[in-house]
């Protein structure tokens, strides 16, 4: 690692958006997929696409799961 990497401005989080495929500057956070192992994969959209997938979590996401720690 050179010192210009580490004193540079970093770049910008631009990912693309999930319907249009566009680089977005304010992403939106529409959905999330668990992974068997590592880290989950957020899937971002751009303000414009945003509104096609709906506000989140709906009830629907919520009922049925109990809090950390208690059993059913």
């Amino acid at each position: 690692m050179t010192r210009e990497a580490l004193l540079n401005t970093p770049e910008p989080f631009t990912p693309p958006c999930v319907r249009c495929g566009r680089a977005t500057a304010a992403p939106v956070v529409v959905g999330v997929t668990e992974r068997a192992s590592g880290p989950p994969m957020v899937q971002y959209a751009c303000p414009q696409d945003a509104t096609r997938y709906g506000a989140g979590p709906s009830p629907d996401d919520e009922i049925g799961q109990l809090p950390p720690g208690r059993l059913a």
